[in-house]
């Protein structure tokens, strides 16, 4: 059975297809428009796609922003060069009907004559303006024509001007999608709330290096000046009063001494002769007052040797630490008169040794609250307030330049002298916003110098 639906008419072999009517070319251009794949594609398409309806000269894509105006595509170019004498011309002829307030609709004029000094003159002096919907204020499209355009060209041009418009403020919307007025109101008050936070005060800190060091160690030094010959003690040993701890050379100094105790027997032999002869010989006397004086400054010169001697061997003053690092770096060693050698100290006496880093300094304020995370007990923070500070930056072991600080334990749980780790230093209140926007301004103005 033949299908009802089927036509059995058939088109002749030279049949030609009608041309398309103006709706038809305009739901065209529109999807042509709708599928651009961005706003580059979207004005090239307006300024070449019309002249498909319209017997035009050019068509020019103008975008307003106020009373600033650009036109940012021509027909039959990729780019619209603005600084040109005619792109300079036009923009200031659309600037000028923009002030007057002629582009805020639909309108058509004729251009004025050109310069005489223009060795070119422009051919299609008439015009028409299709603003873009559902802004006029955000442009249009410039349709120009050698002669008056027909008045059934107008509905034309001003649906382009639609069609182009909505398009292009729908792909503006799409990228600057607005916010829900609950997504707004969380906005705010997440901003606000943030502007809240950033008044807390909250007081400046920085963090610096420290160690443990002893509060007020005795230093052992050499009284003269010598070489080590012997460590008599292990490396930080504990050590009492009176204990030797080290052993100078004292080859020199002994042999001193035996000479000393010969220069003395001399001079008592001399003088007990000479009180011999004084029983029978009355010029005898004299001599014996200077072998007494002889025998005087031999015995003096005897116990200077011996004192000598005996200051070879340093022993402990006081009960406590001997602090210094390895017995080899100091055996052989020549020390002169009042050279460090080690020092002794209490292990219950300690301090925090903090080198505070120069762009900090205003934190450094007596009394400050410290708190030290050992390296060997980072979870549990040692208590401390900070008692001095220098005022003069050092150079730290590192190589760097810091301020030297001090702080004083609050808490008699005592770390082992030498142990390090980083401390925290609180100083003035300040907001958060300015703590947390100090080291960035610290940086710009150390590179702009403002």
């Amino acid at each position: 059975m033949a299908n009802p639906l089927k036509s059995n008419i058939k088109l002749p072999a030279n049949a030609k297809r009608a041309r398309p009517s103006i709706l038809e070319t305009l739901i065209r251009l529109e999807g042509e428009a709708i599928a651009a794949k961005d706003s580059l594609s979207l004005q090239h398409l307006a300024v070449n796609k019309p002249r498909d309806l319209l017997n035009c000269g050019h068509v020019f894509w103008v975008s307003r922003a106020g009373r600033h105006i650009k036109i940012l595509a021509v027909t039959g170019q990729e780019q619209m060069e603005r600084h040109t004498p005619f792109g300079q011309w036009l923009t200031h002829e659309l600037q000028t009907r923009a002030r007057k307030g002629e582009l805020n609709a639909a309108a058509e004029w004729q251009f004025e004559s050109r310069r005489e000094s223009d060795a070119i003159t422009y051919p299609f002096s008439h015009a028409h303006f299709a603003p873009f919907a559902p802004n006029p204020k955000a442009g249009g499209l410039l349709f120009t024509f050698s002669e008056p355009p027909s008045p059934t060209h107008g509905p034309i041009m001003a649906r382009l001007g639609e069609i182009y418009g909505l398009v292009h403020a729908a792909r503006r919307g799409a990228k600057r999608a607005r916010m829900t007025p609950r997504k707004r109101r969380i906005f705010y008050g997440a901003s606000l709330a943030m502007g809240l936070i950033g008044l807390i005060p909250i007081p400046m800190t920085t963090l610096a290096p420290a160690e443990v060091v002893a509060d007020a160690p005795f230093i052992l030094s050499a009284e003269f000046d010598g070489v080590i010959k012997e460590i008599l003690i292990p490396p930080n040993a504990q050590v009492k009063a009176g204990d030797p701890l080290v052993q100078l050379d004292d080859v020199t100094l002994r042999n001193e001494l035996i000479l000393a105790n010969k220069d003395l027997k001399l001079a008592q032999v001399r003088r007990r002769m000479a009180g011999l002869r004084a029983f029978v010989d009355t010029e005898a006397k004299r001599e014996m007052a200077v072998a007494d004086a002889e025998a005087e400054l031999a015995t003096a010169r005897r116990d200077y040797a011996q004192e000598r001697l005996n200051k070879t061997v340093l022993r402990a003053p006081r009960d406590g630490l001997a602090l210094f690092s390895d017995v080899s770096e100091l055996t052989g060693r020549p020390v002169s008169n009042g050279e460090a050698i080690l020092r002794i100290a209490d292990p219950n006496r300690v301090l925090l040794r903090l080198h505070a880093p120069l762009t900090h300094g205003e934190a450094l304020q007596e009394g400050a609250r410290v708190r030290m995370f050992l390296d060997t007990d980072p979870i549990a923070p040692l208590e401390a307030k900070l008692t001095r500070a220098s005022y003069r930056a050092s150079t730290t072991p590192e190589g760097g330049m810091a301020f030297d600080a001090y702080a004083a334990l609050e808490k008699d749980d005592i770390p082992r002298i030498g142990a390090r780790g980083v401390a925290k230093i609180y100083g003035e209140k300040a907001p958060i916003a300015y703590f947390l926007a100090r080291r960035p301004l610290t940086l710009a103005r150390q590179m702009t110098g403002l």
